[in-house]
């Protein structure tokens, strides 16, 4: 049987711990400004076939956006780890293939549509992601649903539609995750305030409308069933 997740600091939801792991390592992972921009990816910049430059985000930026989505989607928190999973499967199967300032967020976006699409037992439709992005984003460019379309067939078609995550490396990469917040946490001032930010409303009057969630809500994934593969 799968080890069990690592357990955050105590009072963080392990929620949160995980989903601020998340955007420290795509804030690692982000290619660095004046980076080639992989032209297969172009249906994930602002203007599809149109490299204008923008920031580079930071962990601050990149966890407002998923914890914004998190809220206005409703999603259950397993589905952020398979998002991120299944872009670090892309990013395998294509190495040549980079996250840049440009691309980061709508396949973020993306990311978090298909694995809420698997995962989840009511999922939501493309629509309601391009809404989202644009309530989530509001100074961004907004998103067609005919955009969304795109994004999800180029990302589906990179991944071979390879949606399937085994339990044990689902279980693999929450440890992961919560070991690389346990490890900065002390020396990176951002972290202990996104972590009591997203605590805060896990924990307070919005939480009534996650009944899904618990503290050790995502350590009880690897007990389920694993995610049934698109053959099965």
């Amino acid at each position: 049987a799968p080890a069990p997740a690592r357990e955050p600091e105590p009072g963080e939801p392990i929620d949160a711990v995980v989903t601020v792991g998340v955007c420290m390592l795509v804030e690692f992972m982000m290619a660095p400004p004046g980076a080639e921009e992989p032209q297969q990816l172009r249906a994930f910049w602002p203007e599809a076939g149109v490299p204008h430059p923008e920031p580079v985000p930071d962990v601050v930026a990149l966890h407002d956006f998923l914890f914004r989505l998190f809220a206005l989607c409703m999603f259950t928190p397993e589905c952020g780890v398979i998002a991120f999973m299944l872009v670090l499967r892309l990013l395998s199967y294509h190495p040549h293939l980079r996250v840049t300032p440009r691309n980061c967020k709508r396949l973020l976006l993306c990311a978090t549509m298909v694995a809420q699409k698997y995962w989840d037992d009511t999922p939501l439709r493309n629509v309601d992601f391009a809404v989202a992005f644009g309530r989530v984003q509001p100074r961004e460019r907004p998103l067609s649903v005919a955009r969304v379309n795109a994004m999800e067939c180029v990302f589906l078609g990179a991944l071979g539609f390879d949606l399937y995550v085994p339990a044990d490396q689902y279980a693999a990469c929450v440890d992961e995750l919560v070991a690389v917040v346990r490890h900065h946490r002390a020396d990176d001032a951002r972290l202990p305030r996104l972590l009591r930010a997203h605590a805060a409303f896990l924990e307070g009057p919005d939480a009534a409308r996650f009944p899904w969630i618990s503290p050790s809500n995502i350590s009880r994934v690897t007990r389920k069933a694993a995610p049934r593969g698109p053959d099965s």
